[in-house]
């Protein structure tokens, strides 16, 4: 009895190619590998950008400068970026919690 048979086609997985079957790497272990170049640019925008919420927040009357043209990423660049932009949203509000916990504004029994 073939126990990994599919229902459609009785026919067991030795037709479907190892390498699609194999588990994707668990997100924790993924690195992110940037050159320094895009780490800098990355680090500079985030700067600019804390500026301008900063601006927005204290000194409303002022205009806003304008938005730079944002740079060109490659497909696999891009989608690394936005991963790694999602992992330090994540890191932040998580740091946001312990801080209201350590500080006594949240129970010590809440977890993320």
């Amino acid at each position: 009895m073939d126990n990994h048979a599919d229902a459609n086609e009785g026919v067991g997985n030795q037709n479907i190619p190892q390498h699609l079957l194999q588990q994707a790497p668990r997100p924790r272990d993924v690195t992110f590998t940037m050159t320094r170049g895009q780490l800098e640019l990355v680090y500079i925008t985030w700067a600019a950008a804390r500026m301008r919420i900063r601006q927005q927040l204290y000194e409303p009357n002022l205009p806003l400068p304008p938005y730079p043209l944002p740079p060109v990423w490659q497909d696999e660049v891009r989608a690394m970026m936005v991963l790694w932009i999602a992992r330090e949203r994540r890191m932040f509000e998580m740091e946001m919690q312990e801080l209201e916990r350590l500080l006594g504004f949240r129970g010590a029994h809440e977890r993320f």
